[in-house]
């Protein structure tokens, strides 16, 4: 998704990047998060976030219902902070597991309906 990071933004979303633990499994940070962006070769759009540093309890994220031991992406709508849209990946079954591009698709398409286009 790092390579289409700078569509994304176009399109008119803001992006978190939410580390969970960095390749040692040490809990993640903001600085270990900016590190692997910068490994992925990320362009630097949006903010970037460790699990390990969430507050008022660490592994907010990770303890969410949406995570299960599994990374995911979500779409929400800053005005209402409601959720438009949850897609899973990683290595359990049942996930999408979707590429940068089906990410942006959806992007394009939460911006068009919360502008009622």
């Amino acid at each position: 998704m790092a390579d289409q990071e700078a569509e994304i933004v176009a399109a008119g979303a803001e992006i978190v990047w939410v580390l969970e633990a960095d390749q040692a499994q040490v809990p993640g940070t903001a600085d270990s998060c900016m590190r692997i962006m910068d490994d992925l070769d990320a362009e630097g759009h949006g903010w970037c976030v460790g699990d390990g540093q969430t507050l008022p309890k660490a592994g907010v994220f990770d303890d969410s219902p949406f995570s299960v031991s599994r990374g995911f992406d979500m779409i929400v709508a800053p005005e209402t902070m409601e959720i438009l849209w949850v897609s899973s990946h990683g290595s359990p079954s049942g996930n999408e597991n979707l590429d940068g591009t089906d990410v942006l698709a959806a992007v394009e398409a939460a911006v068009d309906n919360v502008r009622g286009r």
